[in-house]
């Protein structure tokens, strides 16, 4: 009996135990892009359909602090799909940027029909990565030129960086 309310209070002890720490940090970042871009447009009636791809560099600037740091750059390379209709703008591009220690950064670029402002703008997630950029998410809004041949980018981000406590 005694040995019972010993393991029922054992456990009930670890259930109310506090989670493990963390600690986490967040910031501002502007982020540029420019990218090669090939595209392969498909016009049906008053849509146009374009399936787009291409690599180039990623730069960080104006950072507020680390994992992201002025001045690095990274290779990028990128995958985007969008909808041109009479109703507006729909686009999602994911992208990859590898920097020199091999650590990555993934970005999601969106932009849908009920977006506000121009065709070249959208919002942009950060989801995260590997090596220092593991557990960083954000958002950001951004701005692309619109040219056949080129994809570059500018975007301004606020992220959080959430990691174990060390």
């Amino acid at each position: 009996m005694r040995k019972a309310a010993f393991v029922c209070s054992l456990a009930a002890g670890l259930c109310m135990a506090p989670p493990p720490s963390a600690r986490a940090d967040s910031g501002t970042m502007d982020i540029e892009i420019s990218a090669s871009a090939q595209a392969f447009p498909v016009e049906m009636e008053d849509t146009t359909v374009t399936a787009q791809g291409g690599s180039g560099t990623l730069r960080i600037a104006n950072s507020s602090g680390r994992p992201f740091v002025d001045g690095d750059s990274a290779q990028v390379r990128y995958a985007l799909f969008s909808r041109k209709t009479p109703s507006g703008l729909i686009l999602e591009a994911d992208s990859l940027a590898t920097f020199p220690s091999e650590e990555t950064l993934m970005l999601v670029f969106e932009r849908g029909v009920d977006h506000p402002g121009t065709a070249g703008e959208g919002t942009m997630r950060i989801v995260g990565g590997s090596g220092r950029f593991t557990g960083v998410d954000g958002r950001c809004t951004y701005r692309t030129d619109d040219r056949a041949d080129a994809w570059n980018v500018t975007a301004h981000c606020e992220w959080l960086y959430v990691f174990p406590y060390r």
